[in-house]
């Protein structure tokens, strides 16, 4: 079984897509052979060579203005056009969408738009994973609290990857209050603007120019 990654984050490496295809890894031991591309370093054509003969493919990427990144865009542009020849016949599509808001619903408009690039390309859409305030992915630890719920879901789509099995779409966000994560997130950009000499009050200083 050959089960193809595909990287959809704009950073060329570090990223929360990067850190989430290491965790479904962990729970794919089983797996013969994968394929890890990343749209950020490699063309379109380097890409769909070492997706060859893939029984699975799981792209994972951050939201972009309720979308995807523009490079993993060209890349579905692109092989959209390539044609779908020398992919394994029927094989499985799993996209795993992260965003900084607190709603996994959020992610819902990019999982659609991965289902409609498989009715277009003739590839079998699987099974969609939503994240909310995935930016915790960085500063928690994966499987425990807050982030427990995350944990389960990453099982649950890595078993559904490994026997290619076709199941709902799952949204999932950290075990505690909206307005704990935003409490914060207001607390980070206040650090950050104290790290470059700003008060608070210059943070909201746009407002006044309308």
């Amino acid at each position: 079984m050959k089960i193809a990654f595909i990287n959809g984050s704009p950073k060329k490496r570090k990223s929360v897509s990067e850190q989430i295809i290491a965790e479904l890894v962990k729970r794919l031991p089983d797996a013969r052979e994968y394929a890890f591309c990343n749209s950020a370093v490699q063309s379109s054509d380097e890409i769909l060579a070492a997706i060859r003969y893939a029984d699975a493919v799981v792209f994972v990427f951050p939201l972009y203005v309720d979308a995807l990144p523009s490079r993993l865009v060209k890349f579905l542009e692109d092989w959209a056009e390539r044609n779908t020849t020398g992919l394994t016949p029927g094989v499985k599509v799993y996209a795993v969408v992260n965003n900084g808001f607190f709603e996994a619903r959020q992610n819902e408009i990019a999982l659609s738009i991965i289902k409609s690039f498989c009715g277009h390309t003739g590839l079998s859409w699987a099974r969609g994973l939503g994240i909310g305030a995935g930016v915790m992915i960085s500063t928690a630890s994966i499987g425990l609290w807050p982030l427990k719920r995350l944990g389960r879901a990453l099982d649950e789509l890595a078993a559904d990857i490994k026997n290619l099995e076709t199941g709902r779409d799952i949204f999932v966000q950290p075990s505690f209050p909206r307005f704990i994560y935003n409490m914060d997130g207001n607390l980070m950009w206040k650090k950050a603007a104290k790290k470059r000499g700003l008060k608070v009050k210059d943070l909201y200083a746009f407002k006044d120019h309308s």
